[in-house]
């Protein structure tokens, strides 16, 4: 276990949660025999967490507006001004810790990291993509499942595990179409980018592939110049910023086909490519088939 984690609290397990939060949750799953999804309700007052981690996946759903909200995720830090949709994902050990200066109303979703890995392993080689971290951001798919997860407990919590099975497959898929990035870039070179900037930037770039992604847009995310800015990120990630946009968007692409009923028009416009044949062009080109060889396999 790295050295900076032997000082983090594994948070895993049901009461080892309690020992980051001031108060317990007000509702939870663990009752209702959920499998490989679990829900906790918490309305906490101002606390500050010491740094902590868990082996499964943490969907952080915020319900109240906040603002002053400090988050460190990994080596990255952020000060969130938060409202209710927003959702922070935090993956299998990564160290977490939150600074909370008011009142906070949350839902956290704990997914199985084993349940996504299996997920994954339908559509994507999961030794070629991870699930990133990402502060808070709106999403209101998860936002609506976190929601429709709590009244389901509430109002019949047996009756509650059959959707809770059906959505942890939904969330899992969810977080691989728009949470994922090509795993090797995460690797800290000599000489490159911080690993908390490359992080970042590597966040920016997922949340927006299907914008016009310009070098500068990018450079200006991390505070830096276009030169310094790409030289950095090509001995951070072997690839040019251009060419890791490009494989992220293939990426993503690739479980749009083989997860979604798209077109492949409306695929590659998704992704961010201006036409469908400059979409095919890219895709045979980093995976040897075309899109439509790809969805066939289906």
């Amino acid at each position: 276990m790295p050295q900076e984690k032997a000082l983090a609290i594994d948070v895993t397990g049901v009461e080892a949660r309690q020992g980051v939060l001031p108060r317990p949750s007000l509702l939870s799953s663990y009752q209702a025999g959920w499998e490989n999804l679990s829900l906790e309700y918490h309305l906490q007052p101002e606390y500050e967490s010491p740094e902590h981690y868990a082996s499964h996946y943490t969907l952080v759903i915020r319900l109240k507006s906040q603002s002053g909200l400090e988050r460190w995720l990994g080596d990255c830090h952020k000060s969130e001004n938060c409202i209710p949709g927003d959702v922070a994902v935090i993956p299998p050990q990564v160290i977490h810790k939150i600074s909370s200066p008011q009142e906070s109303e949350f839902i956290a979703l704990c997914l199985d990291s084993q349940f996504v890995l299996n997920i994954a392993g339908e559509s994507v080689d999961p030794d070629v993509l991870e699930i990133i971290p990402h502060f808070s951001k709106p999403d209101p798919l998860i936002y609506q499942i976190g929601l429709a997860l709590k009244t389901a407990l509430q109002s019949d919590m047996l009756a509650s595990r059959l959707y809770a099975e059906s959505m942890a497959t939904a969330l899992s898929a969810h977080l691989l179409q728009h949470y994922s990035a090509p795993k090797h870039t995460l690797q800290e070179y000599q000489g490159g980018l911080p690993k908390y900037k490359l992080q970042r930037v590597i966040e920016f770039i997922i949340d927006n592939l299907s914008e016009n992604l310009l070098l500068g847009t990018m450079a200006q995310e991390v505070g830096m110049s276009q030169y310094h800015f790409a030289r950095l990120f090509k001995q951070s990630t072997g690839l040019s910023p251009y060419q890791y946009v490009i494989h992220c968007r293939i990426e993503r692409a690739k479980i749009l086909l083989l997860q979604s009923q798209l077109k492949i028009s409306e695929v590659a416009s998704q992704v961010g490519f201006a036409d469908q044949s400059q979409f095919t062009r890219h895709f045979k080109r980093l995976l040897g088939v075309t899109p439509k060889e790809i969805r066939s396999k289906k």
